[in-house]
């Protein structure tokens, strides 16, 4: 059987995607300072050449990077199984995506970089921006299907999800010194239940 060769524009999305994905898993693994030109192309198995061509800079790697993290991020938000059945469905939705996938971990590493770099931090603070909005929205649609909800509730409902958001946040940075994830899940399944009781 023929193989069919890969057109060029297949061939120039495919290694972008090799990149994007190897600069994650290495940030994920060992953090955003370890994840150089060198590393990223040796794990992706592209050419120095071929990055060259899709990100001239670390920089502009890195920041590709941080777009794909929302990216993704928002897409498991907008397009998962359980985002509609609920707000306590949807705060297990946020805990899977953050504790059984590496973007909120790659996420903050980011948003720790990004405290002393000032190119990085203008787009952390635009891309965290239109995430949290998006994330606010999908909590008040969430729980208006578990019941009636004026525009009062529904903005309070979208101030309680930005919160476990932090929340979540501050579990992931817990990670590298409690690695007890046991005790974390206590921790927010208590969260969870005094919000729905307040909701």
């Amino acid at each position: 059987m023929k193989k069919t060769r890969k057109s060029q524009q297949e061939r120039s999305a495919s290694t972008r995607h090799k990149l994007l994905n190897a600069t994650l898993q290495i940030i994920e693994s060992e953090g955003w300072h370890r994840a150089s030109m060198q590393r990223i192309c040796e794990h992706a198995g592209v050419s120095r050449g071929a990055q060259t061509h899709h990100f001239p800079t670390r920089e502009s790697l890195l920041i590709a990077s941080v777009r794909e993290i929302v990216k993704r991020y928002q897409s498991d938000l907008t397009e998962g199984p359980n985002r509609l059945q609920g707000l306590q469905a949807f705060f297990d939705f946020l805990w899977d995506a953050t504790f059984n996938d590496n973007l909120l971990i790659c996420w903050v590493e980011a948003m720790v970089a990004a405290r002393t770099d000032e190119s990085l931090k203008r787009v952390v603070a635009d891309t965290d921006a239109s995430s949290l909005t998006a994330m606010r929205a999908l909590g008040a649609e969430s729980r208006s299907i578990s019941g009636t909800t004026n525009d009062k509730n529904s903005s309070r409902v979208e101030d309680i999800v930005e919160l476990t958001v932090y929340l979540l946040r501050g579990l992931v940075l817990q990670e590298g010194v409690h690695e007890d994830l046991s005790e974390k899940r206590r921790l927010f399944e208590l969260w969870k239940q005094l919000v729905i009781d307040v909701t």
